[in-house]
């Protein structure tokens, strides 16, 4: 019932799905994730292709992952200094 009031209402409004399109990428000729691993159930995971950071964290069958700085990453934890290559280092300023 609550789908079918769903679409109603989404229909009404205009709202539908809009036209896309389908791309797809060859990984393996990019920079690929590093994963620095902290216990069983955190880790870093940092991303070269598009500067980011994030800290997941998995317990049981769910997770959450979140954005972190990467500037403050590569500043506080000495593993991420060799992957956190677009952040100027304390020394460079």
């Amino acid at each position: 019932m609550r789908k079918t009031l769903l679409a109603i209402a989404l229909g009404a409004s205009g709202c539908v799905y809009p036209h896309t399109q389908l791309t797809t990428t060859d990984l393996g000729r990019q920079a690929p994730f590093e994963i620095i691993q902290i216990d069983y159930s955190h880790r870093y995971i940092i991303d070269p292709r598009t500067e980011s950071c994030f800290l997941m964290t998995i317990i049981g069958e769910s997770g959450a992952m979140v954005h972190v700085p990467c500037a403050k990453l590569k500043k506080n934890v000495p593993e991420a200094v060799a992957f956190i290559t677009w952040e100027p280092s304390d020394l460079e300023k």
